[in-house]
Protein backbone atom coordinates (compact mmCIF):
# COMPACT_ATOMS: atom_id res chain seq x y z
CA UNK A 1 0.00 0.00 0.00
CA UNK A 2 2.97 1.98 0.68
CA UNK A 3 4.15 1.79 -2.60
CA UNK A 4 0.87 2.35 -4.02
CA UNK A 5 0.79 5.73 -2.54
CA UNK A 6 4.46 6.54 -3.15
CA UNK A 7 3.79 6.03 -6.98
CA UNK A 8 0.67 8.19 -6.79
CA UNK A 9 2.76 10.97 -5.23
CA UNK A 10 5.32 10.57 -7.73
CA UNK A 11 3.06 10.68 -10.70
CA UNK A 12 1.53 13.98 -9.19
CA UNK A 13 4.12 16.26 -8.84
CA UNK A 14 2.22 19.52 -9.38
CA UNK A 15 -1.42 20.54 -9.41
CA UNK A 16 -0.72 23.41 -12.07
CA UNK A 17 0.92 24.15 -15.37
CA UNK A 18 2.13 27.16 -16.28
CA UNK A 19 1.53 28.27 -20.09
CA UNK A 20 3.64 31.07 -21.45
CA UNK A 21 1.72 32.51 -24.42
CA UNK A 22 3.76 35.60 -26.85
CA UNK A 23 0.91 37.60 -28.40
CA UNK A 24 2.40 40.41 -30.56
CA UNK A 25 -0.62 42.82 -32.00
CA UNK A 26 -0.48 46.03 -34.17
CA UNK A 27 -0.53 49.41 -31.79
CA UNK A 28 0.06 51.39 -35.18
CA UNK A 29 -0.40 51.31 -39.22
CA UNK A 30 0.54 54.03 -41.20
CA UNK A 31 1.17 55.05 -44.77
CA UNK A 32 4.40 56.82 -45.63
CA UNK A 33 4.66 58.38 -49.00
CA UNK A 34 7.46 58.88 -50.91
CA UNK A 35 7.63 62.18 -53.10
CA UNK A 36 11.03 61.52 -54.19
CA UNK A 37 10.43 58.31 -56.32
CA UNK A 38 7.13 60.70 -57.99
CA UNK A 39 6.67 59.68 -61.16
CA UNK A 40 5.09 61.98 -63.75
CA UNK A 41 2.42 61.37 -65.64
CA UNK A 42 0.79 62.62 -69.40
CA UNK A 43 0.43 66.26 -69.23
CA UNK A 44 -2.49 67.80 -69.12
CA UNK A 45 -4.27 71.39 -68.74
CA UNK A 46 -6.34 72.29 -65.38
CA UNK A 47 -8.39 75.05 -64.16
CA UNK A 48 -6.77 76.28 -61.32
CA UNK A 49 -8.19 77.81 -58.09
CA UNK A 50 -7.44 81.19 -59.16
CA UNK A 51 -8.89 80.92 -62.35
CA UNK A 52 -6.05 80.69 -64.47
CA UNK A 53 -5.60 78.01 -67.24
CA UNK A 54 -2.50 75.88 -66.21
CA UNK A 55 -0.40 73.05 -68.22
CA UNK A 56 0.97 70.53 -65.51
CA UNK A 57 2.06 66.81 -65.46
CA UNK A 58 0.20 64.83 -62.65
CA UNK A 59 2.30 63.10 -60.20
CA UNK A 60 2.21 59.94 -58.79
CA UNK A 61 4.31 58.93 -55.50
CA UNK A 62 5.36 55.04 -54.26
CA UNK A 63 4.35 54.72 -50.50
CA UNK A 64 5.08 52.40 -47.56
CA UNK A 65 3.06 50.46 -45.36
CA UNK A 66 4.18 50.87 -41.94
CA UNK A 67 3.33 48.93 -38.58
CA UNK A 68 4.10 49.02 -35.78
CA UNK A 69 3.70 46.79 -33.00
CA UNK A 70 4.07 45.43 -29.42
CA UNK A 71 4.69 42.19 -28.04
CA UNK A 72 3.17 40.73 -24.38
CA UNK A 73 3.47 37.63 -22.58
CA UNK A 74 0.33 35.92 -21.42
CA UNK A 75 0.70 33.96 -18.65
CA UNK A 76 -1.65 31.33 -17.39
CA UNK A 77 -1.88 29.11 -14.23
CA UNK A 78 -3.94 26.14 -15.53
CA UNK A 79 -5.10 22.80 -13.92
CA UNK A 80 -2.26 20.08 -14.62
CA UNK A 81 -5.12 17.46 -15.85
CA UNK A 82 -2.34 15.16 -15.37
CA UNK A 83 -2.45 15.37 -11.53
CA UNK A 84 -6.07 15.81 -11.84
CA UNK A 85 -6.69 12.36 -13.28
CA UNK A 86 -4.41 10.45 -11.16
CA UNK A 87 -6.09 12.38 -8.00
CA UNK A 88 -9.80 10.77 -9.49
CA UNK A 89 -8.39 7.25 -9.89
CA UNK A 90 -7.09 7.08 -6.09
CA UNK A 91 -10.39 8.54 -4.37
CA UNK A 92 -11.95 6.00 -7.07
CA UNK A 93 -9.41 3.29 -6.53
CA UNK A 94 -9.46 4.52 -2.39
CA UNK A 95 -13.53 4.13 -2.19
CA UNK A 96 -13.39 0.73 -3.38
CA UNK A 97 -10.33 -0.54 -1.21
CA UNK A 98 -13.15 1.24 1.78
CA UNK A 99 -15.78 -1.07 0.51
CA UNK A 100 -13.97 -4.00 0.41
CA UNK A 101 -12.52 -3.46 3.41
CA UNK A 102 -15.48 -3.02 5.35
CA UNK A 103 -17.46 -6.08 4.10
CA UNK A 104 -14.21 -8.29 5.16
CA UNK A 105 -14.27 -9.70 8.38
CA UNK A 106 -12.69 -8.09 11.07
CA UNK A 107 -12.99 -5.03 8.81
CA UNK A 108 -11.84 -2.60 11.77
CA UNK A 109 -8.38 -3.58 11.59
CA UNK A 110 -8.05 -4.56 8.21
CA UNK A 111 -5.22 -2.97 6.05
CA UNK A 112 -7.33 -2.72 2.96
CA UNK A 113 -10.02 -0.23 4.55
CA UNK A 114 -6.55 2.21 6.02
CA UNK A 115 -5.25 1.60 2.90
CA UNK A 116 -8.47 2.67 1.12
CA UNK A 117 -9.42 5.38 3.54
CA UNK A 118 -5.63 6.86 2.62
CA UNK A 119 -5.82 6.90 -0.96
CA UNK A 120 -9.02 8.91 -0.57
CA UNK A 121 -7.85 11.35 2.00
CA UNK A 122 -4.31 11.85 -0.70
CA UNK A 123 -6.32 11.58 -4.13
CA UNK A 124 -8.98 14.04 -3.30
CA UNK A 125 -6.71 16.88 -2.69
CA UNK A 126 -5.18 15.74 -6.12
CA UNK A 127 -8.44 15.59 -7.52
CA UNK A 128 -9.64 18.56 -6.36
CA UNK A 129 -6.84 21.09 -5.72
CA UNK A 130 -5.75 21.53 -9.92
CA UNK A 131 -9.14 23.78 -10.19
CA UNK A 132 -7.87 25.97 -7.34
CA UNK A 133 -5.48 28.78 -8.05
CA UNK A 134 -5.59 28.96 -11.49
CA UNK A 135 -4.86 32.71 -13.15
CA UNK A 136 -3.92 35.01 -16.41
CA UNK A 137 -2.08 37.72 -16.79
CA UNK A 138 -0.13 39.89 -19.01
CA UNK A 139 3.43 40.90 -18.83
CA UNK A 140 4.94 43.24 -21.19
CA UNK A 141 7.37 41.75 -23.89
CA UNK A 142 10.95 43.25 -25.90
CA UNK A 143 9.95 46.15 -28.34
CA UNK A 144 9.16 44.90 -32.12
CA UNK A 145 10.55 46.60 -35.14
CA UNK A 146 7.94 48.13 -37.45
CA UNK A 147 7.73 45.81 -40.10
CA UNK A 148 7.54 47.70 -43.93
CA UNK A 149 6.02 46.98 -46.94
CA UNK A 150 5.52 48.45 -50.37
CA UNK A 151 2.10 50.18 -50.63
CA UNK A 152 0.35 51.12 -53.32
CA UNK A 153 1.25 53.72 -55.57
CA UNK A 154 -1.40 57.20 -55.15
CA UNK A 155 -1.48 60.96 -56.25
CA UNK A 156 0.79 63.29 -55.13
CA UNK A 157 -0.02 66.62 -56.92
CA UNK A 158 1.15 67.79 -59.65
CA UNK A 159 4.03 69.98 -61.02
CA UNK A 160 4.42 72.54 -63.97
CA UNK A 161 5.02 71.27 -67.37
CA UNK A 162 8.20 73.16 -68.61
CA UNK A 163 6.77 74.76 -72.13
CA UNK A 164 7.28 77.88 -74.01
CA UNK A 165 4.60 78.66 -75.21
CA UNK A 166 0.85 76.85 -76.29
CA UNK A 167 -1.69 76.95 -78.85
CA UNK A 168 -5.22 75.92 -78.19
CA UNK A 169 -7.90 75.18 -79.88
CA UNK A 170 -11.71 75.87 -78.10
CA UNK A 171 -14.71 75.27 -80.22
CA UNK A 172 -13.08 76.61 -83.17
CA UNK A 173 -11.37 79.79 -81.91
CA UNK A 174 -7.72 79.78 -81.81
CA UNK A 175 -6.05 81.09 -78.35
CA UNK A 176 -2.53 81.65 -78.43
CA UNK A 177 -0.20 82.74 -75.76
CA UNK A 178 2.56 82.23 -73.37
CA UNK A 179 3.29 79.43 -71.00
CA UNK A 180 4.98 80.32 -67.54
CA UNK A 181 7.48 78.71 -65.49
CA UNK A 182 4.60 77.84 -62.89
CA UNK A 183 2.94 76.22 -65.81
CA UNK A 184 -0.22 79.56 -66.36
CA UNK A 185 -1.15 80.02 -69.38
CA UNK A 186 -0.95 83.83 -70.17
CA UNK A 187 -4.41 84.25 -71.45
CA UNK A 188 -7.24 83.85 -68.98
CA UNK A 189 -10.24 81.91 -69.49
CA UNK A 190 -12.10 84.79 -69.06
CA UNK A 191 -10.65 86.13 -72.26
CA UNK A 192 -13.45 83.88 -74.12
CA UNK A 193 -15.94 83.66 -71.09
CA UNK A 194 -17.70 86.70 -69.66
CA UNK A 195 -17.06 86.97 -66.12
CA UNK A 196 -20.10 88.63 -65.34
CA UNK A 197 -22.19 86.11 -66.75
CA UNK A 198 -20.32 82.58 -66.72
CA UNK A 199 -23.17 80.29 -65.87
CA UNK A 200 -24.30 80.43 -69.63
CA UNK A 201 -20.48 77.96 -70.35
CA UNK A 202 -21.06 74.47 -71.25
CA UNK A 203 -18.02 72.39 -70.71
CA UNK A 204 -15.00 73.48 -73.29
CA UNK A 205 -13.17 70.53 -75.08
CA UNK A 206 -9.57 71.98 -75.83
CA UNK A 207 -7.08 70.47 -77.54
CA UNK A 208 -3.82 72.31 -77.16
CA UNK A 209 -0.29 72.19 -78.90
CA UNK A 210 2.64 72.64 -76.36
CA UNK A 211 6.15 74.12 -77.06
CA UNK A 212 7.62 72.00 -74.06
CA UNK A 213 11.36 71.51 -73.68
CA UNK A 214 10.78 68.05 -74.69
CA UNK A 215 9.73 69.00 -78.20
CA UNK A 216 5.65 70.04 -79.04
CA UNK A 217 3.48 68.23 -77.04
CA UNK A 218 -0.49 67.89 -78.45
CA UNK A 219 -2.43 67.74 -75.09
CA UNK A 220 -6.42 67.00 -75.13
CA UNK A 221 -8.73 67.79 -72.03
CA UNK A 222 -11.96 68.96 -70.82
CA UNK A 223 -12.60 72.01 -68.65
CA UNK A 224 -16.02 71.75 -66.24
CA UNK A 225 -18.46 74.30 -67.08
CA UNK A 226 -19.27 74.66 -63.61
CA UNK A 227 -15.74 74.90 -62.56
CA UNK A 228 -15.32 78.28 -65.15
CA UNK A 229 -18.49 79.74 -63.58
CA UNK A 230 -17.16 79.30 -59.94
CA UNK A 231 -13.77 80.53 -61.28
CA UNK A 232 -14.94 83.69 -62.53
CA UNK A 233 -15.43 85.47 -59.17
CA UNK A 234 -11.73 85.31 -58.52
CA UNK A 235 -10.91 86.88 -61.96
CA UNK A 236 -13.16 89.88 -60.70
CA UNK A 237 -11.46 90.41 -57.37
CA UNK A 238 -8.04 90.92 -59.14
CA UNK A 239 -9.25 92.75 -62.19
CA UNK A 240 -7.26 95.91 -63.48
CA UNK A 241 -10.66 97.90 -63.52
CA UNK A 242 -13.37 98.59 -61.28
CA UNK A 243 -15.74 95.67 -60.93
CA UNK A 244 -18.13 97.06 -58.53
CA UNK A 245 -22.28 96.23 -59.48
CA UNK A 246 -24.60 99.07 -57.79
CA UNK A 247 -28.10 99.20 -58.78
CA UNK A 248 -29.31 101.78 -61.78
CA UNK A 249 -30.89 104.76 -60.30
CA UNK A 250 -30.85 106.90 -63.98
CA UNK A 251 -30.15 105.43 -66.91
CA UNK A 252 -26.75 106.54 -68.80
CA UNK A 253 -25.71 107.10 -72.12
CA UNK A 254 -23.01 105.21 -73.33
CA UNK A 255 -21.18 106.46 -76.03
CA UNK A 256 -18.54 104.26 -78.00
CA UNK A 257 -15.67 106.03 -79.72
CA UNK A 258 -13.77 104.83 -82.86
CA UNK A 259 -12.25 101.02 -82.57
CA UNK A 260 -8.88 100.73 -83.58
CA UNK A 261 -6.60 97.18 -84.61
CA UNK A 262 -3.13 96.71 -84.96
CA UNK A 263 -0.72 94.42 -85.37
CA UNK A 264 2.61 94.56 -83.04
CA UNK A 265 5.34 92.58 -81.34
CA UNK A 266 6.17 91.53 -78.69
CA UNK A 267 8.60 89.68 -76.46
CA UNK A 268 6.99 86.21 -77.28
CA UNK A 269 5.74 86.96 -80.86
CA UNK A 270 3.22 88.97 -82.55
CA UNK A 271 0.08 90.14 -81.58
CA UNK A 272 -3.43 92.48 -82.38
CA UNK A 273 -3.81 95.58 -80.43
CA UNK A 274 -7.47 96.51 -79.80
CA UNK A 275 -8.22 99.96 -78.85
CA UNK A 276 -11.91 100.93 -77.50
CA UNK A 277 -12.15 104.12 -76.74
CA UNK A 278 -15.79 104.59 -74.78
CA UNK A 279 -17.42 107.75 -72.72
CA UNK A 280 -20.32 107.75 -70.44
CA UNK A 281 -22.42 110.78 -71.12
CA UNK A 282 -24.94 110.21 -68.11
CA UNK A 283 -26.92 111.14 -66.41
CA UNK A 284 -26.51 107.92 -64.71
CA UNK A 285 -23.79 105.68 -63.53
CA UNK A 286 -22.63 102.62 -65.95
CA UNK A 287 -21.83 99.18 -64.24
CA UNK A 288 -19.75 96.14 -65.49
CA UNK A 289 -19.36 97.35 -69.08
CA UNK A 290 -17.76 94.85 -71.37
CA UNK A 291 -17.61 94.06 -75.12
CA UNK A 292 -16.95 90.86 -76.67
CA UNK A 293 -15.17 90.44 -79.96
CA UNK A 294 -17.40 88.81 -82.76
CA UNK A 295 -14.77 88.12 -86.05
CA UNK A 296 -14.21 85.19 -88.96
CA UNK A 297 -10.96 85.42 -88.03
CA UNK A 298 -10.30 82.67 -85.42
CA UNK A 299 -7.43 83.75 -83.45
CA UNK A 300 -9.41 87.07 -82.54
CA UNK A 301 -12.77 85.56 -81.82
CA UNK A 302 -14.83 85.42 -79.14
CA UNK A 303 -12.60 87.46 -76.92
CA UNK A 304 -13.66 89.89 -74.34
CA UNK A 305 -12.43 93.58 -73.36
CA UNK A 306 -13.95 94.54 -70.10
CA UNK A 307 -13.94 98.40 -69.05
CA UNK A 308 -16.03 98.02 -65.59
CA UNK A 309 -17.70 101.26 -63.99
CA UNK A 310 -18.30 104.59 -65.68
CA UNK A 311 -19.44 107.31 -63.68
CA UNK A 312 -21.24 110.43 -65.39
CA UNK A 313 -19.14 112.11 -67.59
CA UNK A 314 -16.14 109.43 -67.44
CA UNK A 315 -14.42 108.31 -70.59
CA UNK A 316 -12.13 105.19 -71.06
CA UNK A 317 -9.92 104.15 -73.20
CA UNK A 318 -9.76 100.17 -73.15
CA UNK A 319 -7.06 98.08 -74.53
CA UNK A 320 -7.17 94.50 -75.33
CA UNK A 321 -3.72 92.60 -76.46
CA UNK A 322 -4.24 89.28 -77.97
CA UNK A 323 -1.37 87.21 -78.55
CA UNK A 324 -1.41 85.28 -82.18
CA UNK A 325 0.95 82.88 -83.86
CA UNK A 326 3.05 84.01 -87.04
CA UNK A 327 0.85 81.92 -89.38
CA UNK A 328 -2.06 83.95 -88.34
CA UNK A 329 0.06 87.35 -88.33
CA UNK A 330 0.70 86.82 -91.87
CA UNK A 331 -2.56 85.52 -92.83
CA UNK A 332 -3.81 88.72 -91.32
CA UNK A 333 -1.13 90.99 -93.39
CA UNK A 334 -2.92 89.58 -96.48
CA UNK A 335 -6.41 90.18 -95.40
CA UNK A 336 -9.26 92.57 -94.79
CA UNK A 337 -9.93 92.21 -90.90
CA UNK A 338 -13.61 92.34 -90.36
CA UNK A 339 -14.59 92.50 -86.28
CA UNK A 340 -17.75 93.72 -84.52
CA UNK A 341 -17.64 94.40 -80.43
CA UNK A 342 -21.05 93.93 -78.67
CA UNK A 343 -21.08 96.26 -75.59
CA UNK A 344 -22.75 94.24 -72.37
CA UNK A 345 -23.33 96.16 -68.67
CA UNK A 346 -25.03 95.13 -65.60
CA UNK A 347 -28.41 96.79 -66.33
CA UNK A 348 -28.84 96.19 -70.15
CA UNK A 349 -28.11 100.18 -71.07
CA UNK A 350 -25.29 99.33 -73.38
CA UNK A 351 -25.95 100.07 -77.35
CA UNK A 352 -27.72 97.44 -79.33
CA UNK A 353 -25.44 98.42 -82.51
CA UNK A 354 -22.16 96.44 -82.18
CA UNK A 355 -18.94 98.95 -82.65
CA UNK A 356 -17.53 97.82 -86.21
CA UNK A 357 -14.07 97.88 -87.60
CA UNK A 358 -13.36 96.87 -90.99
CA UNK A 359 -10.12 97.30 -93.23
CA UNK A 360 -6.41 96.19 -93.79
CA UNK A 361 -4.73 95.64 -90.37
CA UNK A 362 -2.52 98.74 -89.51
CA UNK A 363 1.20 97.52 -88.04
CA UNK A 364 1.44 99.50 -84.63
CA UNK A 365 -0.99 101.73 -85.25
CA UNK A 366 -1.17 104.92 -82.98
CA UNK A 367 -3.27 103.83 -79.23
Amino acid sequence: MVRLTSLVLLATTACHITVRTEVTHPTDERSVLHPEGAIAHRPTLVLSETGALRFVEPLECPTERVVSSKTTYEIETRPNLATFVVGVIATAVGGVMIIGGVGAKDSAANPITYGGIGLVATGIPFAVGPWLGTSKHLEAGPVTPPQRAPGPSVPCGARALEATTATLTIRGVEVHGAVGPDGVFSISPYQLVDAYAPTTVTAWDIRAIVQARSGARTIETVIDGAALAARAKEFLAYADFNTTVKPLRLVPNIVPGTLRASLTSTSFGPAVRFVLPVKNDGPGEVWALRGQIASPTKAIDGRMIYIGHLAKGEASSRELLVPITLAAADALRATTLDISIELRDAHGTAPATPVRYRGDVLVDAPR
